[in-house]
């Protein structure tokens, strides 16, 4: 769907009901994409820990003490954040196309000489601008958790790898709420930002807790 009024725009309750039931949940692409981005957070930890101020790290590390409880606990809840963001997506939005995924809920009207039209965005002009814009507002706030819990506990044993991490985060969101005021698809390269960055944060908090762990 594009930014101006066309025929789609209109979608019956039962169109929305026969997409979401086109395609079948994929379980090892829902698994992997929950999953897989803690293990390149990881590995962009490690890299900041064995390129970087090694000595300072090690030293600020061996100070964390039973707080490594604390560190282990970031990565679990951004983990949890992602898996229960990417349910509804992957087990019921699969045979959505463009910007109809971007609506959160679907509703219907109700009454008598209710339409039988479903409820929707109005992706039409300014106000569908406006309403895409503050989806990504409300994307920021279901993705942003891990972030705000972790920022100062990497912050305490990666001070400037953590504030390159924010700049990244904060980049990517601006650019992830300007593209997808132009329209679905359009926010993609500032949500990878985003998404890098948050698990970055993540990742310097599992390698802070596995060390203290004496596991690497």
């Amino acid at each position: 769907m594009g930014s101006d009024n066309k025929p789609e725009d209109v979608v019956s309750k039962n169109e929305v009901s026969q997409s979401a039931a086109s395609s079948k949940p994929n379980l090892v692409l829902f698994s992997v994409l929950t999953f897989a981005p803690a293990l390149i957070g990881f590995g962009i930890g490690y890299a900041v820990y064995s390129f970087g101020a090694t000595e300072k790290y090690d030293a600020r590390i061996a100070g964390v003490g039973d707080m490594a409880w604390l560190y282990a606990s970031i990565p679990v809840f951004g983990r949890a954040i992602a898996f229960v963001n990417n349910y509804p997506a992957f087990m019921f939005k699969g045979g959505w196309k463009g910007n109809l995924r971007s609506n959160p809920f679907i509703y219907k009207a109700i009454g008598e000489g209710a339409s039988e039209n479903a409820i929707i965005f109005d992706e039409s002009g300014n106000v569908g601008k406006y309403n895409r814009a503050n989806r990504s507002i409300h994307h920021m706030v279901e993705n942003f958790g891990a972030v705000c819990a972790g920022l100062f506990a990497s912050g305490t044993v990666f001070p400037f790898p953590t504030f390159v991490a924010t700049c990244v985060f904060s980049i990517g969101r601006i650019l992830h709420q300007i593209g997808y005021t132009g329209g679905y698809g359009k926010h993609a390269p500032g949500f990878l930002l985003s998404l890098l960055s948050s698990v970055t944060v993540e990742g310097l908090c599992s390698l802070v807790a596995v060390k203290s762990f004496g596991l690497v």
